[in-house]
C-alpha cells in the first residue's frame, strides 16, 4: 500500500480556471493528483480563504504555476 505524502505549494501567478474564485499568487495549496504523461499536470488543493475556509481544488496546472511552499 502506498502512502500520501502531501507536498506543500504556492501558486507562482493568479490562476483562474472556469467558474471558481480566482487563487491569488501566493496562495497555499496542496498536491493531491499528478498526471503520468511527460510532461506531468498536477491537481492541487488551494486554501483561498485560509485553513478554516473553503478549499478549491484546480486540475492541469504545470510546474510553472507552482513553487515549493
Amino acid at each position: 500500500m502506498m502512502t500520501r505524502i502531501p507536498i506543500p505549494v504556492v501558486a507562482t501567478h493568479d490562476l483562474r480556471r472556469g467558474q471558481g474564485p480566482i487563487i491569488k499568487r501566493g496562495t497555499p495549496g496542496e498536491v493531491t493528483g499528478v498526471t503520468g504523461a511527460v510532461p506531468g499536470h498536477y491537481t492541487v488543493t488551494f486554501w483561498p480563504f485560509g485553513a478554516a475556509g473553503t478549499t478549491v481544488v484546480v486540475d492541469h496546472l504545470t510546474r510553472l504555476d507552482l513553487k515549493d511552499a
